[in-house]
């Protein structure tokens, strides 16, 4: 701490002034010296053999650590695995502060103990082998780094390499036409031909080389088709519409389609009649269908007699269950006869429905390897574009190519097929949006009925 020069008159009215003009430096070494006896604790408990060390070498240390038998790596390694590693120092209390709580259960750490199930593990790893294979294949694996240590420590017997090869002009791809002790080694092989110095292009994906370079068209889309390609093309393309109808018409019935719609007075009442349920209904006289009565007494349920059943009843009541159960049997019955004449008939059924399963089985690796063949490389995470028909009204159709119109765009057209094809990763377009920005009239002092007029004009003419 700095030493600060007295003043005459200071104000101590806070704590801050009291610590920047008072010297309490003895303070400070008093708390720090007592920080350090309870982390490390008090020199007057420590017995003497922490505090001192008792030298029975002497002069003659370094001869005695000479005498000593040298210690092997195994050994020392062994000697190290009872030392806590440095990793977990950091966990361990350095604090010599007593435990607040003085009855504090002990906890195994985890693993220290084996558990019940963790010994019939064991028992169930031993009987199968797996122990004695894992000894196994550490020997083998201990072998291996063995022989390859030996063979790296070898002297090579082979002296045919050129320390001095690598600086050549040979070496660095120039050929011997062009070497010349004029002319730099830059521009020599500045010369060389590309094809000699630069890496082979990789080739294509064997699934691009196989396919078409270009999609032939459907002969209907020609400018001057025939009758029956213009109406198969008009076939294909109906199909295909009838499809994405049927597409949004289910798309349509399992979301918009499952919520009834229903006015706004019927929701409001829909909602009072919820969130009124469980309280309390007021007395409503007119609901009430009979009139008062004059202290007339009347209950609520009319009384019950005790009809006991006669013999005649009982006996009755328990044919009827006799016959029912004797049915029921003779149900059973049956239907065991019945399956037992059907074993045939079930087994060729079941014969059959394996034999078309094997079939079916059989048709999709077929397809699956066609697929698989014919499959185009994942270049990107999007999805390759899928193409649809094209297609030219019949009124729209025109014998030469000067009246024809371009329905598709020729640029966009062949992008996508080369991504359909596989030569481009496929792409996803990314287009921003504009911002509206409003437009606000500030009024003022200044401004006329003809400036109102105009900026009124102008916002309904954007929107």
């Amino acid at each position: 701490m700095s030493v600060v020069k007295k003043k005459k008159r200071v104000s101590k009215k806070n704590k801050k002034a009291w610590g920047k003009y008072c010297d309490i430096r003895d303070v400070e070494e008093f708390l720090e010296d007592q920080r350090l006896e309870e982390r490390l604790g008090k020199f007057e408990t420590k017995p003497d053999s922490e505090l001192f060390v008792v030298d029975t070498a002497g002069d003659n240390k370094d001869e005695a650590e000479d005498k000593k038998p040298p210690i092997s790596h195994k050994l020392q390694k062994r000697a190290k695995l009872k030392e806590v590693p440095k990793c977990f120092e950091v966990l361990l209390p350095t604090s010599k502060v007593q435990d607040p709580n003085a009855k504090r259960n002990h906890v195994n750490p985890i693993g220290s103990k084996p558990s019940a199930l963790s010994k019939l593990r064991e028992k169930r790893l031993a009987k199968k082998g797996v122990f004695e294979k894992k000894l196994a294949e550490a020997k083998k694996n201990r072998k291996l780094a063995i022989d390859k240590k030996r063979k790296a420590k070898q002297v090579r017997q082979n002296f045919n390499l050129d320390l001095w090869g690598k600086d050549l002009p040979e070496s660095k791809g120039i050929p011997e036409t062009l070497v010349d002790e004029f002319i730099s080694p830059e521009a020599q092989l500045h010369n060389v031909l590309p094809t000699q110095r630069l890496r082979p292009k990789p080739p294509l994906a064997k699934t691009v080389v196989t396919r078409a370079a270009v999609e032939t068209p459907h002969p209907g889309v020609s400018y001057n088709p025939s009758y029956q390609e213009h109406q198969d093309l008009l076939q294909q393309v109906g199909q295909h519409e009838q499809k994405m109808m049927k597409r949004e018409a289910h798309l349509n019935r399992v979301t918009t389609g499952m919520f009834r719609k229903v006015t706004q007075q019927q929701k409001e009442n829909q909602w009072l009649e919820e969130m009124s349920s469980g309280l309390p209904q007021p007395h409503n006289p007119a609901e009430d269908s009979d009139p008062p009565s004059d202290n007339e007494y009347k209950a609520i349920n009319p009384p019950v007699k005790n009809k006991k059943k006669d013999h005649k009843a009982r006996r009755k009541q328990k044919e009827r269950l006799e016959e029912k159960e004797r049915l029921k049997r003779e149900k059973i019955d049956k239907k065991k006869i019945t399956d037992l004449y059907k074993l045939r008939k079930l087994q060729s059924s079941i014969k059959t429905r394996e034999q078309q399963q094997v079939e079916e089985r059989a048709k999709r690796a077929e397809k699956r390897a066609i697929a698989d063949a014919t499959a185009l490389p994942t270049l990107s995470a999007h999805k390759t574009p899928v193409k649809e028909p094209d297609f030219v009204d019949p009124k729209e159709l025109s014998g030469d190519l000067r009246n024809i119109k371009s329905t598709t765009n020729l640029l966009r057209d062949r992008f996508e097929s080369l991504q359909r094809r596989g030569a481009l990763a496929a792409s996803k377009v990314m287009m921003k949006k504009k911002r509206k920005l409003k437009s606000y009239f500030k009024p003022g002092h200044k401004v006329t009925d003809k400036d109102i007029e105009k900026y009124v004009t102008r916002s309904a003419g954007k929107k």
